[in-house]
């Protein structure tokens, strides 16, 4: 299983963050890569799940998000199943006036040993930039409201 953890901060509070980190309609704004959601209707309370259609390296996949954890203001963890099987785990850490918001991205790609090889040569470092962007895009509409 790969994982990748990046964070960055955002000068706004948890409300603010929350605002659009839990609202699913709002994640192809900021979430790189992302082109559409459809919600439950209960997500992104404990149970609840989003179909996400994502676009990377020249194709679309559909990953299906379940809420396994959710502490309003604080975190919240999601299992993916479809082309990427694992967990997102999102957090917040007061910095100052400020907060630091993670994301520990845990996942495996279908293919045992040569989903392994592909993940090292290529997706890895793809799925890094796409979180760092993401965290990027997050800070960036987060402040500007």
């Amino acid at each position: 299983m790969a994982t990748i953890e990046k964070s960055t901060i955002i000068k706004a509070s948890t409300a603010e963050i929350d605002r659009f980190a839990l609202d699913a309609s709002t994640w192809p704004q900021w979430f790189q890569g992302v082109k559409s959601v459809q919600t439950d209707g209960v997500f992104p309370e404990v149970g609840g799940s989003v179909e996400t259609v994502y676009h990377s390296m020249g194709t679309n996949f559909t990953l299906t998000m379940t809420s396994e954890e959710l502490v309003v203001g604080s975190h919240l963890v999601f299992s993916m199943d479809g082309m990427i099987h694992g967990t997102q785990n999102w957090h917040y850490e007061a910095e100052g006036a400020a907060i630091r918001v993670f994301c520990l991205f845990d996942y495996e790609l279908p293919g045992g040993g040569l989903g392994k090889i592909a993940d090292k040569m290529l997706f890895q470092r793809t799925n890094s930039s796409s979180i760092e962007t993401s965290l990027q895009n997050l800070k960036a509409i987060v402040e500007q409201q």
